[in-house]
């Protein structure tokens, strides 16, 4: 992870620098500097070059921290060669690491919006206290699978054939057996006596997918930013070879 906001602050207080002074001398707002720092923010190619001419320090060096020079001042042909190759293959491996993440959110994205709408179904079918208005033994028409859907119908008080489709966590149902119902005040829907354990794995099951959700799209924002950092050491290094070839 590239953390160039707290190289930043390091290189300021170790040149004295206030963070109103420093933003002074960079041409930007105390409150820009911060969000640099705390790594909420980046700065842009421009910006970037003057910090490092303030600071006294590499763009190499204020992006991924100081590493191993070579004893040579200047790299050969093949160094940067590679150096080149290095820099491609890690944007490929990003690239298709946000893909797959992507692929993830998406999926994520669809299990939560089914979560909700099961979770909501259930808290509106659960029998509450407002909705015992009248007991009904209800007879199952149809069942469509064990521990899911389930056609059932019961009369009204005009004798009216009624029929709604619930979802049941009655295990072993089958069509033509009888259960407890209860119906609203209208006697136009049903209301089942959950178990409460049904209601809170529903929650729980919901919640977990949501903050995998919101963790996977923290994630795809920081390789963004990475890849925005990438890009602005690729556009520096490709200054700088060119830079070398005009003064040779």
């Amino acid at each position: 992870m590239l953390l160039i906001g707290t190289r930043i602050q390091e290189y300021r207080r170790d040149s004295g620098l206030s963070q109103e002074e420093f933003a002074e001398k960079i041409g930007v707002s105390r409150q820009a500097v911060s969000k640099w720092e705390l790594d909420k923010a980046y700065p842009d190619l421009d910006r970037l070059v003057c910090i490092c001419g303030i600071l006294n320090v590499r763009i190499d060096e204020l992006i991924y921290g100081k590493q191993e020079s070579d004893t040579n001042t200047e790299e050969d042909a093949s160094g940067n060669g590679n150096r080149n190759n290095i820099l491609h293959m890690k944007n490929i491996r990003g690239a298709r690491s946000q893909a797959r993440l992507k692929m993830i959110f998406y999926i994520l994205a669809v299990l939560c919006v089914f979560c909700f709408v099961v979770l909501s179904v259930l808290l509106v079918r659960n029998e509450w206290i407002s909705h015992t208005d009248k007991n009904e033994n209800v007879r199952v028409e149809k069942v469509y699978q064990q521990y899911t859907k389930a056609d059932l119908c019961y009369l009204d008080e005009n004798g009216r054939k009624v029929m709604n489709t619930v979802w049941l966590d009655v295990p072993g149902i089958r069509e033509g057996d009888y259960i407890e119902c209860y119906t609203g005040s209208g006697q136009d829907e049903l209301f089942v006596n959950y178990n409460a354990g049904t209601i809170i794995a529903s929650a729980i099951i919901t919640v977990l997918f949501v903050v995998l959700l919101i963790l996977t799209r923290l994630e795809i924002r920081r390789m963004k930013k990475e890849d925005k950092l990438q890009i602005i050491l690729e556009d520096l290094e490709d200054k700088t070879t060119c830079g070398n070839i005009t003064e040779g």
